[in-house]
């Protein structure tokens, strides 16, 4: 058990589950929002962008009953939020929430947004506990991604697909370098330059089933490397707890029994 500190203990009690690409962040955080009532923060740079929907994966943590807030409502257009933008909208909407809740979940997978965080945690009234969502065995987790990436490729309606959505950024030459250095758009185009594709129409373009499993394979590929990548600094980030006022106000309701991750209490 952490022991106590003289560190001020009137903000929040903050839950952040933090992990890798496609190990079920969202879902954790839904489980545990239904449970307890009270809403979650997405820690996620790209899912402020309301015109990449289906790539962020932001549509599908839309989920009816649970109060999610995102960092923002951005468009492509309006280019990326650095690390610091990001961290100092998620510390404001964090504060904000917790003034109007008991708790809040945070959840979040951006290594860049999670070391701002982790860099400011000493300067945080919160009270905050961290559990940390480890990878499968690789090839798990690629069948995984690979799956994920297929349904984003071709998803139900009314949905834009992911194939829809890169190429209507890349109809805008000044969104292509952004747009090229996403994860998933970049095996995407990798894609396209080896079946003579044109991006600008990829998602009106007649695909084989061969070729859509092919892109979906290169995507899960570079989602796992990063995946595990995210592990390890998350792990990292997280090592060394901070001792702090006794966290209690999730104990036993995020249903973590280790069946989809390493669950690390770190009260701060």
């Amino acid at each position: 058990m952490a022991q106590s500190d003289t560190r001020p203990t009137s903000g929040p009690l903050v839950h952040l589950i933090a992990g890798p690409t496609g190990v079920g962040k969202s879902a954790a955080a839904t489980r545990l929002a239904r449970a307890t009532g009270v809403p979650i923060v997405v820690a996620d740079r790209l899912q402020c962008f309301t015109d990449l929907a289906t790539t962020s994966a932001r549509a599908g943590a839309d989920v009816p009953g649970v109060r999610r807030y995102w960092l923002g409502d951005r468009t492509f257009a309006d280019g990326d939020l650095s690390a610091a933008e990001a961290a100092d909208a998620l510390v404001a909407l964090v504060e904000r929430l917790g003034a109007l809740h008991r708790s809040v979940i945070v959840e979040g997978g951006s290594i860049s947004l999670l070391r701002e965080l982790a860099a400011r945690r000493a300067d945080l009234s919160w009270r905050l506990s961290v559990r940390l969502l480890s990878p499968p065995g690789r090839d798990e987790y690629v069948a995984a991604l690979a799956r994920r990436a297929r349904e984003m490729l071709a998803p139900q309606a009314p949905g834009d697909s992911l194939l829809q959505e890169l190429a209507a950024l890349w109809r805008e030459p000044r969104q292509r370098l952004l747009a090229a250095s996403v994860n998933g758009f970049e095996a995407v185009l990798e894609c396209c330059a080896k079946y003579a594709l044109e991006v600008e129409s990829v998602d009106r373009q007649p695909l084989s089933e061969h070729v859509l499993d092919r892109m979906a394979a290169l995507i899960a590929e570079r989602h796992a490397e990063h995946g595990f990548l995210q592990h390890r600094v998350f792990s990292e980030i997280f090592d060394s707890p901070i001792a702090g006022p006794e966290f209690d106000g999730f104990d036993g309701l995020d249903g973590s029994d280790g069946s989809d991750g390493d669950f690390l209490e770190r009260v701060a």
